[in-house]
């Protein structure tokens, strides 16, 4: 088959959840013979757009630029970059085309492919179709609806634009809903890596077609487990992936205050914002926390799970599957994760204890429990299965999607 993946990111420029998920995949399709390329959007803007061709571990990728004035908001139909999609699909061809995500590219690629006769499917790696600001985090004072309407949406919305109208917002979230159902109505699959990430789709899209729940799986098999510590030695404790406050990262500090002669906190990835990092450091030292900021860590180091006795993951947000989660149980970690989105489905009865979301005081009274008692600790990591599912499954589920895509277009 001949296969165009679409992603609103792609390495180099950006190695998230979401963009590793399709990297591993392109490359394992194209290991069984493929030919596949990635279409990715970027946060680099070109005066008239543009589109560049790339390399990256072997994998063909075109990234296209949008002009300044293609702002990301609640009108994603880009003047500039749409037509530019459409001549891409005209020129490449590919079978069959496999969305992983919309916001730099625009809201019609499925449509704009299936008018060239060109069938394909969708991943809903957040929840974005159900949100514009992506994580459903509502600001300040606000709170997300708990059923399938939008109360709460347009004054949320609202406070990332400068001078809109409540009206206008009102009236652009209800069109934005519109388009979305209309794109993924031509989606030959639909498809999402959580259980709990389904219910929210249909919950608030709302959608009542068909969903696939599909885990993406490891990206790459453990080369080996987390040694033993001496029991004379502080535990290691600590959580990697992205280091922003919507992971709970501050709080995990604030759970732990007091413990400095107890353990070690080690926090392992890439942290955006410098004033953030310097906060996690004067936290750390205010509440007596020994701290070890590890920095960002590549494919080819030693993966940071490797020096943990305890890997806490307390998100804030509805994570949709959790792979830092799977990437620590792996190595034989133990894991401790807040009870929103999909981080319990991929802990509970694995190995994880599963903990109020938000709340500091759960957090630190199970964390401690485990910090003192050494065989609590044990038990935990012998609930660990002693193998967990790689992303080839995922692939083998997607490779037969689409080939079901390639007879829809027949």
């Amino acid at each position: 088959m001949r296969i165009a993946f679409f992603v609103h990111n792609f390495p180099p420029e950006f190695r998230g959840g979401t963009e590793l998920v399709v990297l591993g995949l392109a490359k394992t399709f194209q290991a069984q013979g493929d030919d596949v390329f990635v279409v990715s959007g970027t946060e680099q803007f070109v005066d008239g757009g543009s589109l560049v061709e790339e390399q990256y571990e072997g994998l063909r990728v075109v990234r296209i630029h949008r002009d300044p004035s293609e702002v990301y908001g609640l009108d994603l139909a880009y003047p500039i970059t749409g037509p530019r999609i459409s001549e891409l699909i005209s020129e490449e061809r590919p079978d069959c085309i496999h969305v992983h995500h919309w916001s730099t590219l625009g809201w019609d690629i499925l449509q704009r492919a299936a008018a060239m006769g060109i069938r394909g499917g969708a991943t809903l790696h957040d929840l974005w179709v159900t949100c514009p600001r992506f994580f459903r985090q509502p600001q300040n004072g606000l709170r997300c609806p708990v059923e399938g309407g939008r109360d709460s949406c347009p004054a949320c919305v609202q406070r990332d634009l400068e001078n809109v109208p409540i009206n206008f917002v009102e009236d652009a979230v209800k069109v934005r809903d519109h388009r979305i159902r209309r794109e993924l109505g031509l989606a030959s699959f639909i498809s999402v890596p959580s259980e709990s990430s389904a219910r929210l789709v249909r919950k608030h899209l709302p959608w009542g077609g068909k969903i696939a729940v599909i885990p993406h799986g490891l990206l790459r098999q453990p080369l080996g487990k987390t040694k033993q510590r001496p029991a004379s030695s502080l535990l290691r404790v600590g959580c990697f992936g992205n280091l922003v406050h919507e992971k709970g990262v501050d709080l995990l500090i604030e759970a732990l205050a007091g413990t400095k002669k107890e353990l070690v906190l080690k926090l392992s990835g890439h942290c955006p914002d410098p004033k953030y990092r310097e906060y996690l450091q004067s936290l750390a030292q205010d509440l007596e926390v020994r701290l070890e900021l590890k920095g960002s860590y590549g494919p080819d180091d030693p993966h940071p799970a490797l020096d943990l006795d305890l890997a806490v993951f307390p998100s804030l947000c509805h994570e949709t599957y959790g792979l830092v989660v799977e990437e620590a149980l792996a190595h034989g970690v133990p894991v401790v994760v807040s009870s929103r989105g999909a981080l319990p489905e991929r802990a509970a009865g694995k190995g994880g204890i599963v903990v109020r979301s938000g709340g500091i005081m759960p957090l630190r009274i199970n964390l401690l429990k485990l910090v003192r008692s050494r065989s609590a600790l044990d038990a935990l990591k012998g609930a660990i299965p002693a193998q967990f599912p790689g992303l080839e499954v995922a692939a083998s589920r997607y490779r037969s999607l689409l080939q079901e895509s390639l007879s829809m277009a027949d």
